[in-house]
This record gives C-alpha cells, sequence and structure tokens, in this order.
C-alpha cells in the first residue's frame, strides 16, 4: 500500500519532466530548422515548399538534419510551406499530440505561451510556426 501511494505521489512529477524533454526537443528542432531556412533565405530567396509532411525541399539537402523526414518528438512530421506572393514562411507539425500542457509548453519556449496568438499557434491538429509575416 506505501509503494502504490508513493508511485502515486511521483507520477505528475515525472509526467512534467517528460512533456519538458519532448517540448525541448521539438523547441530545438524548430529553431535549428528555422534558423536553416532564415540562412538560405538571406543567400537564395526563400526554398521552395508544399512537399508535404517530413519531405526536406530540395533546396535545403544536406542543410537540414535528417529529423526533418522523422516523427517528431510530439508526434507528427515536420513540413515547410512558403508563399511568397504573401511573404509567409512557416515550419509545420502536422498532427501533433493534443495534449495541451505540452503544447503551451512548447509555445512559452518559443513564443508566448498562448497557443492563440504570436508566431506560435494551433490550427486543427497542427501546430503553426510563422517564421515571416
Amino acid at each position: 500500500m506505501i509503494i502504490g501511494v508513493l508511485i502515486a505521489l511521483t507520477l505528475p512529477g515525472y509526467r512534467r519532466i517528460h512533456l519538458k524533454s519532448q517540448a525541448t526537443a521539438v523547441t530545438n528542432d524548430l529553431r535549428s530548422f528555422a534558423n536553416s531556412f532564415i540562412n538560405y533565405n538571406l543567400s537564395s530567396g526563400w526554398p521552395s515548399g508544399g512537399y508535404g509532411p517530413g519531405v526536406i525541399p530540395p533546396e535545403m539537402t544536406g542543410v537540414l538534419s535528417n529529423a526533418f523526414t522523422q516523427s517528431t518528438p510530439i508526434g507528427g512530421n515536420y513540413e515547410w510551406l512558403v508563399d511568397t506572393g504573401a511573404g509567409k514562411a512557416v515550419l509545420k507539425v502536422s498532427n501533433v499530440n493534443n495534449d495541451v500542457d505540452l503544447l503551451e509548453m512548447v509555445d512559452g519556449m518559443i513564443d508566448d505561451g498562448n497557443l492563440s496568438t504570436g508566431s506560435l499557434t494551433v490550427s486543427g491538429p497542427d501546430l503553426i510556426y510563422v517564421i515571416e509575416k
């Protein structure tokens, strides 16, 4: 019985640690990818987008790590979208884990901590990180 109580007391702490680990990993990926896209843009313009989740744009082959092609630490896949006419460049994580605590933690690390405002928002099952508006 005592062991059960001790386990029950440690579960919330373990959950926070696990969420922070996932949030930190995806935040590091998003920052790294964003910097790669921004650096490319400074020398050559935005790379083309719309290739689908997990697909590295041809211009970014050898620039982005293979983590871009794999499932993210919070579920789903990374995707690059660009609308040069509107001047909008977006990193998207499609079909993310819908754990609000986790997503708010990611938002707090990158943006304002509010999933409905700022450069990091949630739209349906997707996490949207606007690099340039």
